[in-house]
């Protein structure tokens, strides 16, 4: 009776561990054709390969997949498009891609990383990708002029700045070429155009407002 109580025994934990090993090839295989695999359908605009990652488009959002065809960042409508091969497309250059946040109906524009964590915070009201290390924006310098006793308001004077800044949003280099600008009242305006441009990686150059060149070094 004993052997025969033990050789059941035996057969049952057989039979358990083949259903175990079952069960977790099931599971195995589920997760391979389902998680590391996808069909990505009805797309509006495919990007080129660029730093490994091609950028999706559908609807007014953005996404980003690897050479695999994995989704690594998810869907956004927060992400800027860049001039590539006459197209539009947001892109990775040197690891960050622009970003942008509408705030008091302004737009500002800052940097994610590749695993979409922002690591500069929009705060430029117009900014170009990386090259060298370096990044090219434009910053809103607003400065207190007096009272208006009349209305009853401090009056502002409202200035675009120019700077380089590098990789952790340092500022490395004002560009000095101060033009005024007004605030929008009515709703998000374009952004304005840069008057500074790299010309070397660790030179830049000014158009004055008097339309002469300045170089700049840093």
């Amino acid at each position: 009776m004993n052997f025969l109580h033990q050789y059941f025994e035996h057969i049952l934990a057989r039979n358990a561990f083949i259903n175990k090993v079952i069960i977790l090839s099931i599971v195995f295989f589920s997760l391979h054709f389902t998680g590391f695999s996808q069909v990505l359908e009805e797309l509006d605009a495919i990007s080129p390969l660029n730093e490994e990652l091609v950028a999706i488009k559908k609807g007014n959002a953005w996404a980003f997949v690897n050479e695999k065809g994995v989704k690594v960042i998810d869907f956004r409508e927060d992400l800027v498009a860049s001039q590539i091969d006459n197209a539009l497309y947001p892109t990775f250059v040197e690891g960050k891609c622009l970003i942008k946040k509408l705030l008091n109906d302004e737009y500002f524009y800052g940097y994610i990383n590749k695993e979409g964590a922002t690591i500069i915070e929009p705060q430029y009201l117009n900014a170009t990708n990386f090259t060298n290390g370096y990044a090219m924006v434009i910053k809103l310098d607003k400065s207190k002029m007096g009272n208006n006793n009349v209305l009853g308001k401090e009056m502002i004077n409202s200035k675009l700045e120019e700077y380089v800044i590098d990789a952790s949003g340092k500022i490395i280099k004002f560009l000095d070429n101060s033009r005024g600008y007004i605030p929008s009242t009515t709703g998000a305006q374009k952004a304005p155009l840069f008057k500074s441009k790299f010309i070397a990686p660790h030179m830049a150059a000014v158009k004055n407002n008097d339309g002469k060149w300045t170089i700049y070094t840093f």
